[in-house]
């Protein structure tokens, strides 16, 4: 977790975690986890060039999750869309679930996951969990992040 760690916070560039599993394809259906953070503008800017190549992408906003200000997953996709995306949003609730878990389930169908990576600090992360560390640890399909 160190080494990943580093590389998101130091380097500057995307990390792509692979799965424990190989996938007969990657980038073909895409979600992206929006949480209206900079580290997702910064994941998504860095993924552009998968972004157009994909078939479907879908704008995840989980209502009640952790989110910060900014624009909405509507407004994210007429963005996309303007720039050669293929995307779509979807809003989900909760359901009595962690915001990571939400993602995870909705993300099932897709071939990539494209998440902000940290958008709370390392410490809170690691005192009350959250959604980068959730992911991390139970994704079973590729994720890119940036932070």
């Amino acid at each position: 977790m160190s080494t990943l760690e580093a590389a998101l916070f130091e380097s500057g560039r995307p990390v792509l975690l692979a799965p424990p599993s190989p996938w007969p394809q990657m980038g073909a259906n895409v979600m992206i986890a929006w949480n209206r953070s900079t580290e997702q503008i910064y994941a998504i800017a860095f993924a552009m060039p998968i972004l157009k190549r994909a078939s479907r992408v879908i704008v995840l906003t989980v209502e009640g999750g952790a989110a910060v200000p900014g624009p909405t997953g509507e407004q994210l996709c007429r963005y996309l869309q303007l720039n050669g995306v293929p995307a779509k949003p979807l809003t989900v609730g909760l359901d009595g679930r962690l915001t990571g878990e939400a993602v995870l389930a909705h993300a099932v169908n897709c071939d990539l996951l494209i998440k902000g990576a940290y958008t709370q600090s390392r410490l809170r992360q690691f005192i009350f969990g959250g959604t980068t560390r959730h992911i991390l640890s139970n994704a079973l399909l590729p994720v890119f992040m940036a932070h």
